[in-house]
């Protein structure tokens, strides 16, 4: 490929917003269920690589880690979601992200005291990155405190899905 046709690709894909997925939206599109939420969530991730650059960010592992190894028992599901998790990062060339600023999550949640420390890390992260932050929790879904103090967005699949942007 010429190096200018490359240069322009890398630029294309730099002007995608980049989108912080929380851990959520991935238990979620694959969970065994077919509910509104998990179509949502699987037409949102579709969109990730055309419209949107993905990220996730080193707490948002850790938490699907611990949550896919503690809450399944059986050890073909187990191989089967970590198989999906890397095909996903694969295929839309989701990038990782680890945080710097390890004081911003204790100012999250002393911002709201309704935000766990895991969250707040999740969020912590976006900021940091500049990102859009895709989630389904109530607590963190149009924060106005966090969204003033910090710039950021923290949307829902739905209002990605339904956005002309």
């Amino acid at each position: 490929m010429k190096l200018k046709t490359e240069k322009k690709l890398i630029k294309r894909e730099l002007l995608k917003p980049k989108h912080h997925i929380d851990t959520c939206i991935i238990i979620e599109s694959m969970s065994r269920e077919n509910t509104k939420l998990k179509v949502f969530c699987k037409k949102y991730l579709n969109l990730i690589g055309y419209k949107y650059r993905g990220c996730f960010s080193l707490p948002m592992v850790g938490e699907f880690f611990i949550k896919v190894l503690t809450e399944l028992k059986e050890n073909s599901e187990k191989e089967l979601i970590f198989k999906s998790f890397y095909d996903l990062v694969e295929d839309k060339k989701i990038n990782f992200y680890t945080p710097k600023l390890l004081s911003l999550p204790d100012k999250i949640m002393n911002l709201d005291n309704r935000i766990i420390y895991t969250d707040a890390s999740i969020v912590a992260c976006a900021i940091e990155e500049k990102a859009i932050l895709v989630t389904l929790d109530n607590d963190l879904l149009h924060n106005k405190k966090i969204e003033q103090e910090y710039h950021i967005k923290i949307k829902s699949p739905g209002d990605v899905i339904t956005s002309p942007f």
